[in-house]
């Protein structure tokens, strides 16, 4: 499974689970903020606008693949569980 096809995946599970509100606020936390930071702005929308799920592939999973993204992710995945229930 690609990481686009992950996405795919978690963005269903995560407008099922009603989680919006709280994974907002994670977004917002200092954690997510200081994660967000580490995203070139304009190279992210430039890949959005042209579609390039390769390239925004490869910029998250850069993110992802550091301590800071790994817990991140987790507690992202725990906030979708448990408000999935």
């Amino acid at each position: 499974m690609t990481l686009y096809m992950d996405l795919e995946k978690y963005a269903r599970e995560v407008k099922q689970s009603g989680s919006g509100p709280a994974l907002d606020a994670l977004a917002k936390s200092p954690a997510g903020e200081r994660l967000a930071a580490k995203l070139d702005g304009a190279k992210l929308e430039q890949a959005a606008k042209a579609g390039d799920m390769k390239a925004l592939s490869r910029m998250l999973g850069d993110i992802l693949a550091t301590p800071e993204g790994k817990d991140f992710a987790r507690q992202v995945e725990r906030t979708v569980k448990r408000d999935g229930r």
